[in-house]
């Protein structure tokens, strides 16, 4: 039937006859749906036989799966250039930012830090979905598909640039300095001389901060300072304890990266490579150590080890002997099998 073809089609005129399972129908009425015939059912208008429907060729019908592919709106970003200045219309913003079309096959990305050269704690107080602005861009990520762009002046641009290399640079010394094997084979060779010729642990010499840490600094010193017989320069660690006599919350509150300051060789470790630096005095270290001992500068002994119990409540000492004179005034008793006769007499 004509429903087959288009189920919601109405017709005025009923089909005249079926025979032998063939359609013997015409169509004399027009089809209407929204106004339109398919094509499918137009091709089946004046068809006599279920053979001949069939065989007529069938205008061809999407399967609605077919991918539909938009071509890209705008010009292709590797088109823009750097630092150039261009106007742009802000489609939506975010707690973070806002994003803008800038007339390229991809939005571009105005983040918050750089939407004024003041600060900015709401997007919203500054553009909103719809406004205009003229923006500078400032990066083109090709791989990504990512463009970034700013509102602020090129001299605050730059400031916060010089600010951001700073605070890597300040990263990178933090780290302990490295030295190639040759460097670190000469640097122990020269604290083996110092241990050999022997130094003076109370002697202060210039060093310069190198680096510095959580817990503590490294300073880098002439050894001639210390024995006028070695050569070359070595790196040594100011424990943060040693920074001052007092108590030191932090290694950056007494020291920075560049700093000249005086310190005195504590200790030398030639196998392990280490020289152990301070900027106390010797008294004053022994001094602050003896306060903090409390032991009035002797030597501290060890502790003996401590009891689980106190002894008043473990009783007498003799217990064990006690014991074994009171088992020997109490009768003997065995475990035995008791025999019962039961029988009837």
């Amino acid at each position: 039937s004509v429903s087959a073809f288009a189920p919601s089609i109405t017709r005025s005129n009923a089909v005249q006859g079926v025979s032998n399972g063939a359609v013997i129908a015409s169509i004399s009425t027009a089809l209407r749906m929204s106004d339109e015939v398919p094509a499918e059912v137009e091709a089946m208008d004046g068809v006599d036989s279920e053979e001949e429907m069939h065989n007529t060729e069938r205008p061809a019908r999407g399967s609605g799966t077919a991918k539909k592919h938009k071509k890209p709106k705008g010009k292709p970003i590797s088109e823009l250039e750097i630092g150039s200045t261009i106007p742009a219309k802000v489609k939506t913003i975010a707690s973070y930012g806002a994003f803008l079309d800038i007339g390229c096959d991809t939005d571009a990305l105005l983040h918050i830090s750089r939407l004024s050269d003041d600060f900015v704690a709401n997007v919203g107080d500054v553009v909103n979905a719809g406004d205009e602005v003229e923006v500078r861009i400032v990066s083109v990520d090709l791989e990504k598909g990512q463009v970034a762009v700013t509102m602020q002046s090129e001299e605050k641009e730059a400031e916060n640039a010089e600010r951001v290399s700073q605070k890597r640079a300040n990263a990178r010394r933090k780290d302990r300095p490295q030295r190639s094997g040759a460097d670190q084979e000469a640097q122990r060779a020269t604290i083996q001389a110092i241990s050999d010729a022997g130094f003076d642990d109370s002697k202060f010499v210039e060093g310069e901060v190198v680096s510095t840490l959580d817990f503590g600094a490294f300073v880098r010193f002439d050894s001639s300072q210390v024995v006028e017989s070695a050569e070359g320069e070595i790196d040594g660690l100011v424990h943060i304890s040693a920074l001052t006599e007092g108590r030191a919350n932090s290694v950056s509150e007494f020291v920075s990266v560049g700093d000249k300051v005086q310190v005195r060789v504590r200790t030398v470790d030639p196998e392990g490579g280490r020289v152990s630096l301070s900027m106390i005095g010797k008294e004053a270290e022994e001094s602050s150590q003896s306060r903090r001992g409390g032991n009035n500068g002797e030597e501290r002994k060890p502790r003996a080890p401590r009891s689980m119990f106190n002894p008043n409540e473990m009783g007498a000492s003799d217990w064990a002997e006690q014991l074994a004179e009171f088992e020997k005034t109490q009768p003997a008793f065995a475990n035995r099998p008791l025999v019962v006769d039961l029988r009837k007499k």
